[in-house]
């Protein structure tokens, strides 16, 4: 945590953005829709999407909020009578994730089935993806979300676009996505005026 904190405030310090705000936990989440094609880019729409969707309305973090990235979310649901039902991780086993902050690539091509599949983790804490949880499901099998923890510290600075994007050689073919970036922020603290 202490690594997190210093990398944070020395971004911030760099580019002139407050250091002063509040400590926190933080979690953003985007979903995308019946997606086309074997391309997924998070954190690109915010049209149309409520606040169980997402949690942001611009691919920009406020000019007095910033955040380190720890870990990334990756789930897939299934849709029947309008409702949400299954609860999978992405269904592409040759998907590849990459995280753009600004012009830069942070994260380049990471393949996400080592996440995905029973017993192929990056760390043991995640060895469980993938295990059977309901053999009645519709494709005979749910796997767990995919969760991919980050070794490095990647920080999404104020007012810095971001993206994430999962590309794979199959067409993502489920009914909603989500991608969820969890780890430490700063947010806006009026200070003693409040």
């Amino acid at each position: 945590m202490a690594s997190q904190v210093s990398k944070l405030n020395y971004v911030d310090s760099k580019l002139g953005a407050p250091t002063s705000g509040q400590q926190t936990t933080r979690v953003l989440f985007n979903t995308i829709k019946n997606p086309t094609g074997n391309s997924l880019s998070f954190f690109k729409v915010f049209q149309g999407l409520t606040q169980g969707q997402t949690n942001l309305t611009q691919n920009k973090l406020d000019s007095s909020e910033s955040m380190v990235i720890k870990s990334i979310w990756l789930g897939a649901f299934l849709e029947l009578d309008n409702t949400l039902q299954q609860f999978t991780g992405i269904p592409n086993t040759s998907a590849t994730l990459s995280i753009v902050v600004g012009n830069q690539t942070v994260v380049k091509e990471l393949p996400i089935q080592f996440n995905s599949v029973a017993g192929e983790s990056f760390d043991r804490l995640h060895a469980i993806n993938g295990v059977v949880t309901n053999p009645n499901a519709p494709f005979g099998y749910s796997v767990q979300p995919t969760e991919i923890r980050l070794l490095t510290d990647i920080v999404i600075p104020p007012q810095t676009s971001f993206e994430v994007k999962v590309e794979g050689s199959n067409q993502f073919f489920l009914d909603t996505y989500v991608c969820a970036l969890s780890g430490y922020g700063k947010i806006f603290s009026a200070g003693a005026s409040f």
